[in-house]
């Protein structure tokens, strides 16, 4: 369990599901996976889950974004005395890591000569050669070498570097499949390019997977190993996190009478209100304000006025019987993240992100 479980607000890791989703993703991919665990994975707590995946679903390899990221997993991995993985840093990090980085062993994505010529002369300084992954635009835009690069004269020019991975990213993978045969081709012309050297490749992520035929090596998921999917085309994924509080506190408000800061609700009728503690300091977004609902017993209730830093109210009348210490549901089989991130207007992917660590991560159903 991540954080101090002191708070009737609580998130509930199904470790079960998280299995059943690797095997899926897995399936579909018809290779081995790079597990996406950055952003905490996906808010569901990276140490906790890379560890479940490994023992549980033979993953041994994993990307973050951070260094910060990079080292807590390499640390718990060699606490647990386990050697034969490999963590992708696939972002940027400053100068001052990347002798850290390559004495961990952490593989470092390459995305420009300035940061190659960075990562091989501090390699060189201390006498090491590092393993690195590098990163093609194909078409996204972000970070990444052309795809006319060749690696021979790439490694001409950064001697102790070593290529042991080649990675580009589809900015359409859940549509606009002309675009993706475009950034498929380039990434295919690059491979057979450079075919003469010993790499390992990976393209699709989660749409990726269930929309394309994998022809590489590895692909990497990481929504749809936490249960999402925007096209709902790998059958049978769950998401594995709920979200469950309590209410605290209710009170009625009378017809006329108003709720939360900005006096941006005002009851139509009398009302029973319940507190419950969460709010947007926990990830629970003031844009849900007034639009939200969360459960309990199956009966929706309607969050009302403006979500606070560490309360949301919600609209009780409906509720029969004793409301102070009813269990809520905010997040789970009856309201998921793609239905909070639509009312949001935004995406499943920062619904979960999001998700502060002032919410103990609480893991369940393991499987030993």
């Amino acid at each position: 369990m991540k954080g101090s479980y002191h708070r009737p607000t609580y998130a509930e890791i199904d470790l079960a599901k998280f299995s059943n989703n690797i095997m899926i993703a897995r399936g579909s991919s018809n290779s081995d996976i790079i597990a996406m665990v950055k952003a905490d994975a996906y808010g569901h707590g990276a140490t906790d889950t890379s560890l479940y995946a490994y023992k549980n679903s033979n993953v041994k390899h994993f990307a973050v974004a951070t260094m910060t990221e990079g080292l807590e997993l390499k640390a718990i991995f060699d606490t647990n005395n386990i050697s034969d993985v490999n963590i992708y840093i696939l972002g940027y990090i400053t100068d001052i890591y990347i002798k850290e980085a390559i004495e961990q062993g952490l593989i470092l994505t390459i995305f420009d000569d300035e940061f190659a010529k960075k990562v091989s002369d501090i390699a060189g300084s201390i006498n090491l050669r590092v393993k690195v992954a590098l990163k093609i635009d194909t078409g996204m835009k972000r970070l990444g070498f052309s795809p006319d690069s060749l690696l021979l004269d790439f490694l001409k020019k950064y001697p102790h570097i070593d290529v042991v991975h080649i990675l580009s990213h589809l900015a359409t993978s859940g549509s606009n499949i002309d675009f993706v045969n475009e950034q498929t081709k380039l990434f295919d012309m690059f491979i057979e390019r450079n075919r003469g050297y010993n790499f390992t490749t990976s393209f699709l992520n989660s749409s990726g997977i269930t929309n394309y035929e994998n022809k590489w090596d590895f692909t990497r998921p990481g929504i749809a190993m936490y249960g999402y999917e925007s096209t709902d085309k790998l059958v049978g994924i769950e998401p594995i996190m709920s979200i469950k509080s309590i209410v605290v506190h209710s009170k009625i408000v009378k017809k006329g009478e108003s709720v939360s800061y900005g006096r941006t609700f005002i009851a139509d009728r009398d009302m029973v209100i319940g507190i419950v503690p969460i709010g947007y300091a926990d990830g629970y977004p003031t844009s849900l304000s007034n639009k939200g609902f969360m459960f309990i017993d199956g009966i929706k209730c309607q969050v009302v006025g403006v979500v606070c830093m560490d309360m949301v109210m919600i609209d009780l009348t409906d509720v029969e019987g004793i409301k102070v210490g009813r269990s809520v549901e905010v997040l789970g089989s009856n309201i998921t993240a793609d239905m909070l991130a639509k009312m949001a207007g935004t995406i499943s992917y920062e619904i979960l992100t999001g998700i502060s660590y002032r919410i103990p991560r609480v893991y369940i159903n393991e499987r030993h």
